[in-house]
C-alpha cells in the first residue's frame, strides 16, 4: 500500500510521479485519513471539479484549514478568506475577475513584450560572463518579481522582500508541526511587513491616483464602489505573488528539465521556433502548481466513490497532467508533443488571469537563454526543491559553464 501522505511532506518533494501513477491505477478518488482529504487525480475528474464551482467550493473553511494551514499564522489575516479572488465562489468572483480581466488582455499584454524583452537581456548580460550562478536567483525570481511589480506600480528596487514576503506567506499556508517560535515570529513579522507594505501604497493612491494596477484598483474601491478596502489589499497581495512564483517556478523547472535533455536542447537552440512547445511540455511535465484545495458543496460520486457535503477534496493537478488516460506516455518528456489540455494553470472560472503573462515571460527568457548562454551544466548536487504540497519549484538551480578542454 503506497504511503500517501508523503504528498503532503518533504518525503515526496524529489520524485512525486510514482505515486501519482499509483493513484490513477488503483486509487483515483481516495481520501487520506491523516490529513483529512480527498484526492481527485484523474484527468478527467480534476477538469470536472475545476469547473464546477458550484459543486467544488473555493471558499476557505476552518476545519479544512486547521489540516493544512498553521492557526497561530492566521492573526490579523483573517479578513483575507472572504476578500480573496482565489478564495470566493461566484457571484463574488465574478466581480472580481471582471475587474482584473482588464490589465491581463490580449493587447495589455503584448505591450509588456518590449519590457519583458529590455529585462531579460540585461539580466542575461550579467550571467553570461561567469563561470557558475544561479539560476533561479539571477534570473527566475527577478525577472518575474519586476514585471508584476512595476505592473502594479511599485518599487521593482525592493524585488528581494518582494520575494521573501510571498514565499513567507505561502510558507504559512501549510501546516509544519516542526515550526518553532522564533521561525514563526518571523513568518508573522515579515506578513505584517507585507501588509504594511501595501496598505501604505495603497492610501498614498487614495491621496495621489496613479496610471498602474494598484491606481486603478483604488479608483475600483473610490469611484465605482467595486471593491471593498479588505478586496483592495487582498488583491493587490495576490497578484503580487501570483505574478512571481508560477513563472519563477516554470522558468527554474524549464531549465532544469531541458539540461537532462541534452538533444532537445540543441534542437531549441538551432529552432527557437520550438520554444512554445517546450514550455507547454514543462507545464504538463512539472507542474509549476501541485494540487488545488476545495470543498464538497454536497454528496459528489466520483468514478463509484462517494465525497460527503462538506469534505475537503485536493484536486491533483500535478497528477492530472501525467494521466495516461489523457496523455500517451505521459512520464516521458516530448517537447513536440501536441498540447492537449494540461490544467497547470487551472481550468474553469479560476483559469490563472495571468497565464498568459507567465507564458510570454517564460518564452522570451528562454529564447535568450537559448540564444546566449554557453553551454551549461548543472552542479553535481540533488535538486533544492521547495518544501511545498501544493507548489512545485526550485529553491535554487546552480549552474557551471562547460568551457572547452
Amino acid at each position: 500500500m503506497q504511503d500517501l501522505t508523503a504528498l503532503f511532506s518533504p518525503a515526496a518533494n524529489d520524485d512525486p510521479y510514482p505515486i501519482y501513477a499509483y493513484l490513477h491505477e488503483h486509487a483515483p478518488v481516495v481520501r487520506v485519513d491523516e490529513v483529512g482529504l480527498w484526492l481527485v487525480s484523474r484527468h478527467e475528474d480534476v477538469a470536472f471539479a475545476l469547473k464546477r464551482s458550484d459543486l467544488f467550493s473555493s471558499r476557505r473553511d476552518p476545519e479544512i484549514d486547521r489540516m493544512l494551514r498553521d492557526p497561530r499564522l492566521e492573526q490579523g489575516f483573517e479578513f483575507f478568506s472572504d476578500a480573496s479572488i482565489v478564495g470566493v465562489d461566484p457571484p463574488a468572483h465574478t466581480r472580481l475577475r471582471k475587474l482584473i480581466n482588464l490589465a491581463f488582455t490580449p493587447r495589455a499584454i503584448a505591450r509588456l513584450q518590449a519590457r519583458i524583452r529590455e529585462l531579460a537581456r540585461e539580466l542575461v548580460d550579467d550571467i553570461v560572463g561567469r563561470e557558475q550562478f544561479d539560476l533561479i536567483e539571477a534570473l527566475a525570481i527577478p525577472l518575474p518579481v519586476t514585471v508584476i511589480a512595476e505592473l502594479l506600480g511599485v518599487d521593482p528596487a525592493r524585488r528581494s522582500e518582494f520575494k521573501r514576503w510571498s514565499d513567507d506567506l505561502l510558507a504559512g499556508t501549510r501546516f509544519d508541526p516542526n515550526l518553532d517560535d522564533a521561525e514563526l515570529e518571523r513568518l508573522l513579522a515579515s506578513r505584517n511587513q507585507f501588509l504594511d507594505y501595501f496598505r501604505e501604497m495603497i492610501e498614498l493612491r487614495r491621496r495621489v491616483p496613479s496610471p498602474d494596477l494598484l491606481g486603478d484598483l483604488v479608483r475600483a474601491e473610490l469611484e465605482d464602489e467595486a471593491l471593498s478596502p479588505d478586496e483592495v489589499l487582498a488583491m493587490a497581495v495576490v497578484l503580487l505573488i501570483a505574478g512571481n512564483e508560477t513563472t519563477t517556478n516554470l522558468i527554474g523547472n524549464g531549465m532544469a528539465e531541458i539540461l537532462d535533455h541534452p538533444d532537445d536542447l540543441r534542437r531549441l537552440r538551432a529552432n527557437p521556433g520550438l520554444i512554445p512547445g517546450f514550455i507547454e511540455e514543462v507545464l504538463r511535465f512539472r507542474s509549476p502548481v501541485s494540487m488545488l484545495v476545495r470543498k464538497a458543496t454536497e454528496d459528489i460520486t466520483i468514478r463509484g466513490v462517494t465525497i460527503p457535503q462538506g469534505d475537503g477534496v485536493a484536486l491533483m493537478i500535478a497528477a492530472a497532467n501525467r494521466d495516461p488516460e489523457q496523455f500517451p506516455d505521459p512520464d516521458r518528456f516530448d517537447i513536440t508533443r501536441e498540447p492537449s489540455g494540461h490544467l497547470a494553470f487551472g481550468y474553469g472560472i479560476h483559469f490563472c488571469v495571468g497565464a498568459p503573462l507567465s507564458r510570454l515571460e517564460a518564452r522570451i527568457v528562454f529564447e535568450e537563454l537559448f540564444r546566449r548562454l554557453p553551454e551549461v551544466s548543472r552542479e553535481q548536487q540533488a535538486l533544492d526543491w521547495i518544501t511545498s504540497s501544493g507548489l512545485r519549484g526550485l529553491r535554487s538551480l546552480r549552474l557551471r559553464v562547460d568551457r572547452p578542454s
